[in-house]
């Protein structure tokens, strides 16, 4: 089916498609940084989940730099790439927010990939753009696990912030 067709109306351009991974990209990369401020602040326990969701996170970055590379978006790919994250701060308060940060920004992610997913007419992305959102929302599910307060945005141990 060509871009062109009438069947396709509703449907993202390639363009527009390239622009999604480019922004999914980047929304990646800091991924990446706000699992690494939260390696580097929980408890030695913790390390190794939050690794595998670090190099996770890696592993979508390469998966969608193919799929725009796939599409013809070689030139968008940018080299290096900043991971900006949460800073993990000092104790109990720092590991929160970088916690609270990372599964705000996982959840996004998801949304992100669920809007995209219905306006992009391309099964074999689509079915990798599925996958994703699932490893997404497990992300969100271990950091429940990990600090349930964060799911609500706190970063204090108190209920009240005291």
């Amino acid at each position: 089916m060509s871009e062109k067709d009438p069947a396709r109306v509703g449907y993202w351009s390639r363009g527009e498609v390239l622009i999604f991974l480019d922004d999914l990209l980047g929304g990646e990369r800091t991924g990446i940084g706000a699992f690494a401020a939260i390696g580097r602040s929980v408890d030695d326990h913790l390390v190794d989940l939050i690794f595998e969701s670090e190099l996770a996170q890696g592993a979508i970055c390469v998966l969608l730099k193919k799929e725009m590379i796939r599409k013809g978006g070689a030139h968008m790919i940018r080299r290096g790439g900043v991971f900006a994250a949460a800073s993990p701060g000092n104790g109990i308060r720092g590991t929160r927010n970088a916690i609270a940060f990372a599964r705000a920004h996982m959840a996004g992610l998801a949304d992100m990939i669920e809007d995209g997913v219905v306006n992009i007419f391309d099964p074999r992305l689509n079915a990798k753009l599925m996958y994703l959102l699932l490893l997404h929302r497990k992300q969100v599910e271990l950091l429940d696990t990990v600090d349930p307060g964060a799911a609500n945005g706190r970063t204090h141990p108190c209920p009240s912030d005291h």
